[in-house]
């Protein structure tokens, strides 16, 4: 205990500073920097990789808040921090003290913070005398125009910015349906990638992984619950044979492309176990990352290879194949 409190005393203020660099990365240059900002969680995260103890990340995440608001002196970007990254670590931390870690905890955070989100946008928009869609619909139209107006000030061309006005109105009706769903991408991806960061970094600074990760489960065996094929067919059919309208329509959409992703990153994952099996070199994963990268239709295949593992255990069969050719 003496130890955790010597390491979180050093750590503490410095994952503090790093964080709000990161955010203010993000905020105030919005091109480069929202890279930069894509990793403001990482800090929290390395924090937890540094200590057991619960205070130290909460006091982490009400020191940012209170330093944000200092800096803008308005409420709006630091509920973005909150809602964006201090809820997503608080929310991640919760689960990795309950549960071993996987990708599946991704998954689950992911989920409580979208579901946590919605209930806010739920709440603010029966205020307003409004729905969450055209909530959203609003949201993104004011960060539209604010984009509009970065790109005018640049000295983009009227006709272009003509066109780049229509395609976002498009947009923003477009991501109001899809709002959840585009929502819980996000968070996962966020979440990922700021793990890897401070996963990285921790493994610069240490010669051994973090000790909540020493049983973690690799992201090549990752397995969705195959219980969730059954809502995705019928919200499959829903769509294709239902005359959905309204609240249900959104609902079902959503519903569907959120298991659709999670499929899709299964599919992910058994390549992954595929180049681990065979022993595949960085430069050729490079190149077939970028081709599907490149074409993002083919997509689909890696959701299909996610659903159908069900069935056809594609693991097991690579399994079988290396062990054939090592013969």
């Amino acid at each position: 205990m003496v130890e955790d409190q010597v390491i979180v005393s050093r750590t503490l203020p410095i994952t503090v500073a790093i964080t709000i660099m990161l955010y203010l990365g993000g905020a105030l240059f919005p091109i480069f920097g929202a890279l930069v900002g894509m990793a403001a969680m990482a800090p929290g995260i390395y924090l937890r990789f540094q200590t057991n103890l619960r205070w130290p990340l909460v006091a982490m995440v009400a020191a940012v808040v209170a330093l944000l608001f200092l800096v803008f002196r308005t409420p709006s970007p630091v509920a973005v921090y909150f809602f964006e990254f201090g809820l997503s670590s608080l929310v991640l931390d919760d689960l990795m003290r309950r549960r071993r870690f996987g990708v599946e905890t991704l998954f689950l955070a992911a989920a409580v913070t979208t579901f946590a989100i919605i209930v806010v946008m739920v709440w603010i928009s029966s205020g307003q005398g409004t729905n969450p869609v055209i909530l959203t619909e609003r949201f993104l139209r004011v960060n539209i125009e604010a984009v509009y107006a970065l790109y005018q000030n640049a000295g983009v061309s009227a006709d272009q910015l003509a066109v780049l006005r229509q395609a976002a109105e498009e947009v923003a009706v477009w991501a109001g349906s899809f709002f959840p769903t585009l929502l819980f991408v996000a968070y996962f991806s966020l979440q990922a990638f700021a793990f890897g960061a401070a996963r990285i970094f921790y493994g610069r600074r240490y010669s051994s992984p973090p000790e909540i990760l020493k049983d973690a489960v690799p992201f090549s065996r990752l397995q969705v619950y195959p219980q969730l094929v059954w809502p995705l067919i019928l919200s499959l059919a829903a769509i294709m044979f239902a005359p959905l309208s309204g609240l249900l329509r959104i609902v079902v959409l959503n519903c569907t492309g959120i298991l659709l992703f999670a499929y899709l990153v299964q599919g992910f994952a058994i390549l992954q176990f595929a180049f681990e099996s065979f022993a595949v070199g960085r430069l050729p994963r490079f190149f077939i990352f970028f081709i599907f990268l490149a074409f993002q239709f083919l997509f689909i295949f890696f959701i299909l290879l996610g659903v159908f593992d069900i069935w056809f255990d594609f693991r097991a069969r690579i399994t079988r194949r290396r062990q054939r050719l090592e013969e």
